[in-house]
């Protein structure tokens, strides 16, 4: 996984500042939204967000 890639352009998030804010606590959309703003702007990757948490939520 490449921890740069950017999930929310409107925000630049990445792949990485979400594996960050999972760490500290953030495992809801909602949590990930309000301590990273992806997905505050538009919305459009709201479902690669929530994607990512699933698909990493083990990891963590």
């Amino acid at each position: 996984m490449n921890k740069d890639k950017v999930i929310c352009p409107c925000k630049k998030v990445t792949k990485g500042d979400i594996l960050v804010a999972m760490k500290k606590g953030a495992l809801t959309y909602k949590d990930v939204k309000k301590a990273t703003g992806a997905g505050s702007k538009c919305g459009h990757c709201k479902d690669d967000v929530k994607n990512f948490i699933k698909k990493h939520k083990d990891d963590i």
